[in-house]
């Protein structure tokens, strides 16, 4: 594989890690408290549960992140692939 399918592979699944831990912090939010995520428009939450959303959403999203660079960089290492080793460095 080339560079740029490789930067295309990286960029599809670090947006589908964050979208999948959001969703996922989504449920699990509204299952534990009884009420939707909060957001800009919510009257009702408190500015702790704006808080607590949102440090888990994005530690939850970040880990995601982080563990399906590694999965992309070991599935390129074991193609042969030399440039694999620069995909498991994500940026969070």
């Amino acid at each position: 594989m080339n560079n740029i399918i490789q930067k295309l592979l990286r960029t599809g699944v670090s947006m589908g890690a964050g979208y999948l831990g959001a969703k996922v912090v989504e449920k699990v939010w509204e299952g534990t408290t009884g009420k939707y995520a909060p957001n800009a428009e919510d009257d009702d939450a408190t500015m702790l549960q704006f808080v607590a959303f949102t440090t888990i959403s994005a530690g939850v999203t970040a880990l995601l992140e982080i563990g399906s660079q590694r999965a992309v960089s070991k599935a390129m290492k074991k193609t042969g692939n030399k440039n694999a080793q620069q995909l498991g460095k994500a940026e969070v």
